[in-house]
């Protein structure tokens, strides 16, 4: 059911009444001098550093850095996890050969396989792609995997029954079926994506979001790092954002 007008404004207002709460008693403290200033600043000051950020042209250089990075990293991780993702749900014996990895992958820390992945590819560009394309991976993957294997046994058994093709079956049963639930893990990945290139870029280099807040953690700037902080959240927010408006439009039919 379409909700009115005045329903959407009361869910934004409910949305917004909350965390402009906690900016207010947040700003009151920090006026009071009951937060120390180098540890929690106000919002005025974190506010203040955004402005400076952005008007000496380091937040558009490390925002485009790092976009591009989660851009390329992204783009690889997806094509693995979708890749193995639709070859393992389809095939049992292909899943019982990857599902052990993955599962070891997935249970060791990001953090932790960056000094190997470091140490096989170097501190340069190539590393900080693959430490990306291996946060996305796994949520892709592992959605491919579920969604392919909880198709409605019925759907399986009626293209039995009309003798369907493969190409045919892929098309008609597994895509529709599957894709919102490999849709469910994109979103998680671009969540994964922006964790992991923050994780990345502070490893080393001299741009990106991740470096801009190793920088301003170094020389005690906690009103930029808080400001950094609020751009990734930002921009994490967005990407999934346009992945739920995409979802929505594309599983109309589902809807219906």
């Amino acid at each position: 059911m379409e909700l009115t007008i005045k329903d959407r404004l009361k869910r934004a207002g409910n949305a917004v009444i909350f965390p402009f709460i906690i900016l207010l008693l947040w700003q009151i403290l920090g006026s009071m001098g009951i937060l120390y200033e180098t540890i929690l600043p106000a919002p005025t000051k974190v506010a203040k550093a955004f402005v400076e950020i952005v008007k000496d042209g380091s937040l558009a250089i490390d925002v485009w850095v790092s976009l591009k990075r989660v851009l390329i990293g992204s783009f690889f991780g997806i094509l693995a996890g979708l890749t193995l993702g639709f070859i393992s749900g389809l095939v049992p014996f292909v899943e019982r050969l990857l599902q052990p990895i993955v599962d070891i992958i997935r249970q060791i820390s990001l953090y932790a396989w960056i000094p190997l992945i470091v140490l096989w590819f170097g501190i340069g560009e190539l590393s900080k792609d693959v430490i990306i394309a291996r946060g996305v991976f796994i949520p892709v993957y592992i959605n491919c995997v579920s969604g392919i294997k909880n198709i409605q046994k019925e759907y399986v058994e009626l293209s039995k029954v009309l003798e369907l093709n493969k190409a045919t079956f892929l098309r008609r049963i597994v895509f529709p079926s599957a894709s919102p639930v490999i849709f469910t893990g994109l979103r998680l990945a671009v969540g994964d994506a922006w964790t992991a290139v923050v994780a990345a870029e502070v490893l080393g280099g001299l741009t990106g979001l991740g470096y801009a807040l190793l920088n301003a953690k170094e020389f005690l700037k906690s009103d930029r790092l808080i400001a950094v902080m609020f751009v990734i959240a930002i921009l994490a927010a967005v990407s999934d954002l346009a992945l739920k408006q995409i979802e929505k439009h594309a599983f109309k039919w589902k809807e219906n």
